[in-house]
């Protein structure tokens, strides 16, 4: 198991905790190991003054050590913890990154949003799928905030961090979640998402540019679709079109989440914002004039190794 050219990514991200051990291949990253925990921690992350709460931080250090010690197994040359929205926006934030230096040693870094949506840009670079394809518009929705960049020439020309995570939004506009998401909560989350969007003057010309997916909401979005057509999440389809993914959210939204929970597919810890997320996901695709979206998953941790290894993905 021991290899001495491997690095170990923690993605402490808002809904779940992922662990990487990659390896370079060539001018790309290699997977060595993947764990993924859900673990949310971002409770309370659309409030005026967010703040993670004591029993989050707890389960989220306890999941860190958890994947840490796995992590310790492949004998990475180097190892790093990075923390995205719900740490970067809380105020407590620095109390949580303590509590994870004094558990495992190493100082987790709270990137930016810039620097989360680059590393997502990154990671995206290394996924041999898009091998030749040099200009698309990626997107990568978490539990606190949705990230865009825009690829032209296999180069990153543009790169922002939006308020638009689907934990953020159900606080902020969904009040009840053990009901069935309504028409009305449904467009008001989408009008909050297009309003976001024409704010941010984001450009998602030229129309024939694809767009590409990354984060946790389009792997439960085609882990959902993939059972229903009892297949495994990396066997199924890698492209969702709009059509699928309205079908998908008609199915589940018009549930109520103790129904919801039993979708095939969908983790029950994910069940709550599911609704949401495929709002959100709708919403971008209907601003950005596409039909369809390519989900990969190269994202924030390959591209954290990447630059730990020292390749391009290109």
């Amino acid at each position: 198991m021991e290899r001495s050219d491997t690095v170990a990514v923690i993605d402490v991200g808002s809904n779940s905790i992922k662990l990487l051990v990659a390896r370079a291949a060539g001018a790309s990253v290699e997977t060595v190991f993947t764990h993924t925990i859900e673990t949310r921690i971002s409770e309370g992350i659309s409030e005026a003054v967010p703040e993670l709460d004591d029993s989050a931080m707890a389960a989220g250090v306890a999941t860190i050590f958890e994947l840490y010690e796995e992590a310790l197994g492949y004998s990475p040359v180097e190892m790093q913890i990075g923390a995205t929205s719900a740490v970067r926006d809380a105020i407590n934030g620095m109390d949580f990154a303590m509590m994870v230096m004094a558990a495992t040693g190493i100082e987790m870094r709270v990137l930016s949003g810039e620097e989360e949506a680059t590393y997502i840009g990154r990671g995206i670079a290394c996924d041999p799928a898009l091998k030749g394809v040099g200009s698309f518009i990626q997107m990568d929705i978490g539990g606190g905030s949705l990230e865009l960049i825009r690829f032209d020439g296999g180069e990153i020309q543009k790169a922002i961090s939006l308020q638009l995570g689907a934990v953020r939004l159900t606080e902020m506009l969904v009040p009840d979640k053990q009901v069935p998401l309504s028409v009305e909560k449904a467009e008001a989350i989408r009008v909050h998402v297009i309003s976001a969007l024409e704010r941010s003057g984001f450009d998602f010309n030229p129309k024939d540019w694809p767009m590409v997916a990354t984060g946790g909401a389009f792997v439960i979005s085609r882990s959902m679709l993939a059972a229903k057509q009892g297949l495994k999440t990396e066997e199924s389809p890698a492209v969702l079109t709009k059509d699928m993914l309205r079908e998908l959210f008609t199915k589940i939204s018009l549930m109520p989440l103790v129904e919801r929970i039993t979708v095939p597919g969908l983790p029950v810890a994910r069940a709550d914002i599911a609704p949401t997320a495929l709002v959100t996901i709708l919403a971008v695709l209907e601003y950005a004039g596409r039909e369809e979206i390519s989900h990969s998953f190269y994202n924030l941790r390959y591209g954290m190794a990447a630059a730990m290894l020292g390749v391009s993905g290109r």
